[in-house]
């Protein structure tokens, strides 16, 4: 039986991290407590970053399926580091309707009866977790190379080194903006952009689809013309995202609903708000920061009051429709253009 991209990736992303496992253990020892977390996170993924790679390579005219599929994996791995991470940054609870990665590691200090404090030990067990997780993708990616012709192993490394690099530096510039004062955010729509663009984007959709059109040897003009059509689209995936984070059900999301609200997420959608309400509203706004359920719950009636969310949905339409446009003037088959068009939708149209 052929099985999907998802079963595949995620089998690839398995195998990475039992060789990882078995790469520490004549050290380090059996019974390391940071890959098990990992590889839940793992399991849970969507592979929708892995799909537009794959994809994408097939467009492109690429044949090197069992390539392109290890590269797809560390491209996974990368996205496990960036969310064991992310959540440490955001102290968040929860991670695909799961304990976060360090919850899971301070709960195990705690049960041991370890001495010292469970939740340093959980955030400093993560910050690792996610080290290991990046050294597994180095692994595939490495991997996957190797008796590659080297210009085009060159390309996708250039392509996938500097996707991380924007990447982590976009995991910075949320967390400067965070740090500015909550009622300046009005006037902050082009670092919210920019955020968007950098921490999103650029591993989302950007370096997925380059990444397949460069593993399958084309123009670096070619490669960045798949890498326009992706910038879109990771724009209006994001605010999908910031859209479900204000509105989604828990049950779809795995996380609580408003709890962006709660967070003081920086979004476009608080911005516009923000900007255009009055002040007794500001203060609801404000209020919700660390508030309780009914605090939030005003806040979010706040935001769909305010228009924020029909107009994400149209910016959402936007987008898309640009990405369409670029994906357009790319040549190739219409047996790949209409299921990239249709994953385009369904990334921007999700439930969760």
């Amino acid at each position: 039986m052929q099985h999907s991209t998802p079963e595949r990736v995620g089998a690839a992303v398995g195998a990475a991290l039992d060789r990882l496992t078995q790469s520490v253990e004549p050290i380090a020892g059996p019974g390391l407590d940071l890959v098990g977390p990992l590889s839940v996170l793992a399991a849970k993924g969507k592979r929708l970053r892995s799909t537009l790679l794959m994809m994408s390579h097939g467009a492109a005219g690429g044949g090197r399926d069992d390539v392109a599929l290890r590269v797809a994996a560390a491209l996974e791995l990368f996205q496990v580091a960036a969310l064991v991470h992310d959540d440490v940054l955001d102290d968040s609870d929860t991670r695909r309707g799961l304990p976060s990665t360090h919850r899971v590691i301070e709960g195990l200090h705690l049960d041991s009866g370890w001495r010292g404090d469970s939740a340093r030990f959980g955030t400093s067990g993560a910050i690792l977790a996610g080290d290991l997780a990046l050294m597994a993708c180095m692994g595939e990616l490495v991997a996957a190379l190797t008796g590659v012709d080297a210009p085009v192993a060159a390309a996708v490394g250039e392509r996938f080194t500097t996707m991380a690099a924007v990447c982590t530096a976009g995991q910075y510039l949320d967390l400067r903006l965070a740090a500015m004062p909550f009622e300046a955010l009005a006037d902050e729509r082009e670092a919210i952009e920019t955020v968007m663009r950098a921490k999103t984007a650029s591993y989302t959709t950007v370096g997925p689809l380059a990444l397949g059109a460069a593993l399958a040897g084309c123009t670096r003009a070619t490669v960045d013309a798949w890498a326009l059509v992706g910038l879109p689209l990771g724009v209006a995936f994001q605010l999908r995202d910031d859209v479900l984070g204000v509105i989604g059900s828990e049950s779809e999301t795995g996380k609580p609903a408003g709890d962006d609200v709660r967070e003081g997420k920086r979004t476009l959608l608080l911005a516009h708000a923000l900007a255009s309400c009055d002040a007794e509203d500001r203060g609801l706004l404000v209020a919700a920061v660390g508030g309780d359920a009914r605090a939030v719950a005003l806040a979010v009636d706040v935001l769909v009051r305010s228009g924020a969310i029909d107009a994400a949905e149209s910016e959402i339409a936007r987008l898309v429709a640009q990405a369409r446009t670029g994906l357009e003037a790319i040549p190739m088959d219409e047996e790949h253009r209409a299921p990239l068009a249709a994953i385009f939708e369904a990334m921007t149209a999700r439930e969760s």
